[in-house]
Parts: structure tokens; sequence; C-alpha cells
């Protein structure tokens, strides 16, 4: 609109002037032009960088507001756990760190009208379908997010330097573009929705993980089968590349982002199906692979992690990013993507009962959904992302709302909408501070299908299969063999 105005004065009057004075003004007028392109992809400035910190400034190192609210509901973040409670020992379970917190109240189908404005309407959707089992326990809030020094360094150098490729406002295209090296939120003070999504992706959870985990399916009479797998992340975005695997695999298209593989143990029909792949910061689509055990070689799966693709293992029942609590896949999104600003909501958090090595499958695990007397809830300030599907798009969903964390940027939940714009599907994320790392992990999901009854969940890390638990932190400290992420080395590990 600046633009057109200016080159509207400049046609007004133009008339009775030399020619170099039209070439004078012409050149103001695309001066200008070029100032305001540079401006429309500018980092953040100095003086906004120098607004994040861990003391004394108005938003954390990553972006959060420091301030508590009004009411004092939500109070000031002041550095979140810093040391594991004296009852943890190394190697877990990682126990609750605030034991002699009780409930502020509990809200059921009966009084949850008095609440509805903090509530996400899924939840408000579980207490319509399930009022005899569904609940919330709500906690005092404990902003117990914290991370590395590490994470908190490289997250001010990436906010000066990242950048939305172009094509992301007209085409919704998913790549970044500028970054440097190892790591950072690269957005903490985000201007529009794909920037609080790619905070989002990129939340840190640790650079390397290890563990075996279930991936439970529940059917409308509350059958459950069990899908246990062992399970191998790497989230290289925040991975130096001094310190990344040697290989070409791992150094290409702007650097990998997310390294993910699993190898399926149960049920003994899927046993030894082994998928795996990584994505890259300028090509998003995943690069995925499967070992197939009866057909003994490994093929490409552009399926995988693509769109409104199935989650392998949830019989049709998820997309791939419902494990995010919803994110685009693919190279560019088909939906049309909104921040509606952020809100107070009541979601789930610390729910430490979740990771206990007691908490057996049929204690987790309702009939209906995941026990609600196991989840902690409290009222946290969260992004609202509203994607709507673009006309000449197809999707498996019309609209998507996400509710993102500001300390974290992890997903806390969302709904899904179907074609007739009909509450569908409505997930929930459950976050721990994994303190002897300071990894924000999402320890399990839960994702309920409202129409046929079914749901899923995605416990990623699940010490209770007496296998131990899972293994965090640091690449360089972790005893995982990169090579499962690629197709060479997948064949090793499908034919050993």
């Amino acid at each position: 609109m600046i633009l057109a105005s200016a080159l509207q004065r400049f046609l007004k009057d133009r008339e009775g002037q030399g020619m170099c004075g039209e070439i004078a003004k012409l050149g103001a007028v695309v001066g200008l032009a070029l100032t305001m392109a540079s401006a429309a992809w500018a980092r953040i400035t100095p003086d906004e960088a120098a607004q994040l910190g861990l003391t004394g400034t108005p938003l954390t190192p990553v972006g959060a507001e420091r301030a508590g609210n009004a009411d004092g509901s939500i109070p000031e973040w002041t550095g979140g756990i810093e040391t594991p409670p004296a009852t943890f020992k190394s190697g877990g379970p990682w126990v609750n760190p605030f034991p002699d917190d009780k409930p502020l109240f509990t809200i059921t189908a009966q009084n949850y009208a008095q609440y509805q404005d903090k509530l996400l309407p899924g939840q408000v959707a579980m207490f319509k379908q399930y009022p005899d089992s569904f609940r919330m326990h709500v906690y005092p809030t404990r902003r117990s997010a914290s991370f590395p020094d590490f994470v908190y360094e490289a997250t001010k150098r990436q906010a000066l330097a990242a950048e939305l490729c172009p094509g992301w406002d007209t085409k919704g295209a998913v790549c970044l573009v500028n970054h440097v090296d190892g790591g950072g939120y690269p957005f903490p003070i985000p201007e529009n929705a794909f920037e609080v999504g790619w905070n989002h992706y990129l939340a840190y959870q640790g650079q390397a993980i290890e563990g075996f985990m279930n991936a439970p399916l529940i059917d409308a009479l509350g059958s459950r089968v069990d899908v246990i797998m062992e399970q191998w992340q790497s989230y290289m975005w925040w991975v130096p590349a001094a310190e990344r695997p040697t290989g070409e695999w791992f150094h290409r298209s702007g650097g990998p982002l997310l390294c993910d593989a699993f190898q399926i143990k149960q049920p003994p029909r899927q046993s030894g199906l082994i998928g795996g792949g990584c994505n890259f910061a300028q090509e998003f689509d995943f690069q995925a692979y499967l070992y197939v055990p009866g057909q003994r070689r490994v093929r490409k799966a552009p399926e995988i992690g693509f769109q409104d693709s199935p989650s392998f293992g949830s019989d049709g029942q998820r997309t791939v990013t419902s494990r995010w609590q919803w994110w685009f896949g693919g190279k560019e999104s088909r939906h049309d993507l909104k921040l509606n600003g952020k809100k107070e909501r009541f979601v789930p958090y610390n729910s430490y009962a979740l990771a206990q090595e007691n908490a057996t499958p049929e204690e987790l695990f309702g009939r209906r959904h995941v026990n609600s007397d196991l989840i902690r809830y409290e009222l946290h300030r969260v992004w609202e992302l509203e994607a709507t599907l673009r006309p000449s798009s197809r999707h498996l969903y019309k609209r998507v709302v996400s509710y993102m964390d500001e300390d974290t940027w992890h997903g806390m939940g969302h709904e899904a909408y179907d074609a007739r714009d009909r509450l569908w599907r409505m997930g929930e994320g459950y976050v721990l501070n994994l303190y002897d790392s300071r990894s924000m992990l999402i320890w399990g999901d839960q994702l309920v299908d409202l129409v046929n009854g079914r749901y899923t969940t995605f416990f990623g890390w699940y010490g209770n299969l007496g296998m131990g638990q899972p293994k965090v932190g640091l690449l360089k400290d972790s005893t995982l063999n990169a090579e499962i992420f690629t197709p060479q080395g997948m064949r090793k590990f499908g034919t050993r």
C-alpha cells in the first residue's frame, strides 16, 4: 500500500518536471521499494534481541513474557527448574519436582461452564462426550521450563539471522534461509503464524533421544492393541555441524532438522519393520525410508511425513503431524495460517505421574481416553494458530487450531475439523522438564476421534516396559548410531 501511494504521488506530480527530475523521482521510489522489501524480510533488530535474557528483560531467553498475569494465577518466569530434586536418581524415573502441590480445583462435566473462557474447544467436547470419565485437575501454575545455556545463546544468534524463505506468504513455502549453525529458536519474537510454527517444530527436546515407546490403539469398545517399538531421534537442528556425523546426508539442503527412526517389536505381524529418515531446512519433505522384513529390502517411503498421510502404526487414526499437535508436512502448506494471538488456557503441564515406572498400560490408557487422574493441568499463556484449507487444495482436515506454549514452544493441544467444519479430533501433548539435561520433552500425547469413539496415543518415551528409562541429552554423549537415519545404514540394521 505504501509503495502504491508513492507511485501515485510520482505519477501525479511528474507533469512539468524535466527528465532529470523524473529520473530522480523514480530513483527515490525504487529506493523506497527496495527498503520496504528489505523490511518485509527483516530479522529482529539488535534492540529487539536485547529484550531476551535470563534476568532483567521483558522476555525470557526464548521469547516468552517474563511477567506473570494480572491476577497472579500465572507467575513470573524466574528460570524454571535449574537443578534436579533431591529424590531424583540418575537413570530415572523423573520424579515429580512438585510433590506437595495439590489441585486448586477439578473441572468436570457438571461445572465446566464456569471455566469455559479458559478451556479449549476440544476439552469442552470431551466433557460433553465423556461426562463420566473426563475431568481436569487444575494445579498451581509452575513455569518449570528451562534449557541448557547453549540453547539461550543459540537463540539470540539465530534470531538475528534466520528468515522465512521467499514464498512463505503466497505459496505457503516451508523452509528457512540465512540461518546460522548450532540451532536456536529462530523467531523468539514472532510476527506471524509461520514463525510460531517454526519455533514449535524446532522446540528443544535434547539433541538425541533413545528409548522404547508404546503407541497403543484403543477402539470404540475400549479394547487396546499395544504397538511397541524402539525409537531413535536426533534434533540435528541443535547440533553444530562439526559435531554431526560425517557424510553428505547430514550436511545437505541447509542442514537436517529432525532425524527419526524406529523398529517395531510388536504386534508380531509388524515386528522387524524399520522406518526412518530426516528432513532439512530447505527440504522440509521428510526423506524417509522403510525396511520391510518380508521383502528384505529398503524402499523410499514418500508418504511418510507428507501432508495428511497416516501416521505409521495408527490404523489410519492420525496423521503424522498429530505428533506435534499439528504441523504442516511438506514443502508447501495446503492451509492458510493465521495467528490469533496469545491466550490464557488450561493445558497439560508437568504431568510426571505419566512417566513413573509403576504406571502400567492398564492404568495409563483408559477405555475412552488417557487416564484423567494422571494428567496435571495448569494455566499457561499459549499462542493460538489457526490453519484453514486453501480453496484450491485438498486435505483430510478443513481447519485445525493449535496451541503452542510460550515458555517451551511445544504443542499443548489442537482441534481438527472435517470438511463440514465439524470438530472431528482433539489432541493433547504432555510436556515434562527432564531436569538432569534440562530438556523439555513431550513424554506422550493422545488423539481422540470424537466421531468414531476411538483414540490413539503416542507415549513416545516409555520407561515401564522393563527396558529402562529413555536416554535424553547431547548427541556427542549418546550411543545413538546415526546410520539408521540413512537408507544405507537402514539396510545394515534390517539384516543384522
